[in-house]
């Protein structure tokens, strides 16, 4: 998750100058290419510099070694990786479409998979964790799905997260955050990762922004690979709560394709557009079905 951290700066920074100047018809495209460039290699270095300071700076460097995490979490860690490059090159694709590149999406595609394999490489050299082909997979599967939407597929889908505040923070805090803000990104339990597909988007216009949305996500996981653990120089132990996959099969808003003359509107549907909205739904949790009449998490 740290990896996730350091990628969401990475996106406020690069985001923030994207709304400070996209609206500014007057900057011509070499000035426009000037500020693209200088703030993304700006957010670039800046980002993984706290990286380390943060979340390498505490353990001690070691040799290059390999981590198999991929029994971790169900793969909801993963699923972040995917969602994170995703978006990540979607962020950085808009921002040098805006500066006049015509292959933006290339260029974006290629410096997120570069930066996240930069995070991977500080990952091998770290005590605290080690190189993980799971997330290399996941994050080029992110980058390489971009690219195929933006070539082939540019409105048929889109990919979307919620998320609702658990309870399990409290049994292991370290693990799954100390407060609101950290438990948003390392408690997998209140996240649910969608892909909200328009049936209509070839053949009916009108309702291209109604979209059918599958969801993922998990709960009562307490400990990443078992709810028995040691941590703190004591062993826990909560295997009385059950660990259950969640599938979810709801109905989702392509606000982008929400028709409004406000440009201001239009940028703010846009912006949050990789949020799911609430919604009902049927859930598979184990061998059990629910319908939920207003869902938004799990």
């Amino acid at each position: 998750m740290k990896k996730c951290v350091s990628t969401y700066i990475f996106l406020i920074l690069i985001s923030f100058s994207w709304a400070q100047n996209s609206n500014d018809s007057s900057i011509i495209y070499t000035r426009r290419k000037t500020i693209v460039n200088s703030t993304i290699a700006t957010a670039y270095a800046g980002s993984l510099i706290y990286l380390n300071q943060i979340w390498y700076a505490p353990y001690h460097t070691s040799h290059f070694h390999f981590f198999n995490d991929n029994n971790e979490w169900a793969l909801m860690d993963k699923c972040g990786h995917f969602f994170t490059s995703f978006y990540t090159s979607h962020f950085l694709s808009k921002m040098y479409q805006y500066a006049g590149y015509k292959k933006s999406y290339w260029i974006a595609t290629a410096i997120t998979w570069t930066y996240l394999f930069n995070i991977e490489i500080m990952d091998g050299f770290s005590e605290g964790w080690g190189f993980s082909f799971g997330d290399l997979t996941t994050n080029t599967l992110g980058t390489g799905i971009f690219l195929l939407k933006e070539k082939y597929f540019n409105d048929f889908f889109i990919l979307k997260i919620s998320y609702l505040n658990t309870s399990y923070p409290a049994y292991n805090p370290t693990l799954l955050g100390k407060d609101n803000y950290e438990r948003i990104l390392k408690d997998y339990n209140g996240q649910t990762y969608w892909l909200s597909m328009s049936p209509f988007y070839k053949w009916k216009k009108d309702l291209e922004w109604l979209c059918f949305s599958f969801g993922y996500g998990i709960d009562g996981f307490i400990g990443a690979s078992s709810n028995i653990f040691y941590r703190n120089n004591q062993w826990f132990n909560y295997d009385n709560i059950k660990r259950q996959q969640q599938f979810y099969l709801s109905f989702d808003i392509d606000l982008s394709k929400i028709k409004t003359k406000k440009i201001w509107l239009q940028k703010i549907l846009q912006s949050i557009n990789w949020i799911k909205i609430p919604a009902p739904a049927v859930e598979l949790k184990g061998n059990n079905l629910y319908f939920r009449p207003l869902l938004f998490s799990n």
